[in-house]
């Protein structure tokens, strides 16, 4: 009696997987062991009026300008991007492909980072950029065949205000406005990189159906002679007629 393999852990998806298990072990070792060193580096610092600029002589500054997105405050923080990352993540990695999203992860959060140092005077940090980035583009991809998912929208909506409130809770004036500002840059870079993603499609699907058979009875052309029946053999109930384009 042949015995039953045990079910197995697989590391499907590797760039979402990867990304999160990266935020949640930097974060670890940043809230238990260095007591914020890390997170002082994983900060993209903002323009010449900001109270901190930009340093473009500090090593440590060009290394937040991109590895800012593995940057939480909280823990509440932390789990709202990530959460929303592996819902989203794994529908357009197996869509995309892993290279493909993680460059599409690339391009929002270097547009952010250098938008932040161009323009913004408050400085940027967590997956902000990559979450707008996901919920875009699945939207946009839905929107080829002409519907809107109703459920994406609401993340968008619903991530646009944690993320507007959560910034600006305790700030007033000129200074949530300017907090405002940070958030709408990390939906800018979020577009970008959706953009690109919306212009370069999967043909999985197509590639796919191009590789399918028809399979065709014989007995739905039983109404016809056999001679007519150009490019079917007798051989079988079952012919194969070529594939679809």
């Amino acid at each position: 009696m042949a015995k039953k393999s045990s079910p197995k852990i697989t590391f499907d998806f590797p760039v979402t997987v990867t990304f999160v298990i990266a935020a949640v072990v930097v974060f670890l070792i940043d809230s238990f062991l260095l007591k914020g060193k890390i997170f002082s580096v994983l900060i993209c610092h903002g323009s010449k009026q900001a109270a901190i600029p930009f340093n473009f002589k500090s090593a440590a500054d060009f290394t937040g300008l991109i590895f800012y997105v593995f940057g939480n405050a909280s823990w509440e923080m932390l789990f709202a991007n990530l959460i929303v990352i592996l819902l989203l993540g794994q529908i357009l990695e197996e869509r995309y492909g892993s290279l493909m999203l993680g460059l599409m992860m690339f391009i929002s959060v270097l547009i952010s980072g250098v938008l932040t140092v161009c323009v913004s005077t408050v400085p940027l940090s967590g997956a902000g950029c990559v979450i707008f980035m996901m919920a875009v583009l699945v939207s946009l991809t839905e929107l080829t065949k002409k519907r809107i998912p109703l459920s994406c929208l609401l993340v968008f909506v619903l991530f646009l205000a944690f993320e507007i409130y959560r910034n600006t809770k305790g700030a007033a004036g000129s200074n949530a406005m300017q907090k405002v500002c940070g958030v709408l840059i990390e939906m800018v870079g979020g577009i970008c990189g959706s953009i690109f993603g919306f212009l370069v499609l999967p043909k999985k699907r197509a590639v796919k159906a191009s590789s399918k058979k028809t399979i065709v009875s014989y007995d739905d052309y039983e109404d016809e002679k056999p001679s007519d029946k150009k490019g079917f053999s007798s051989s079988g109930d079952e012919t194969v007629i070529g594939t679809l384009s």
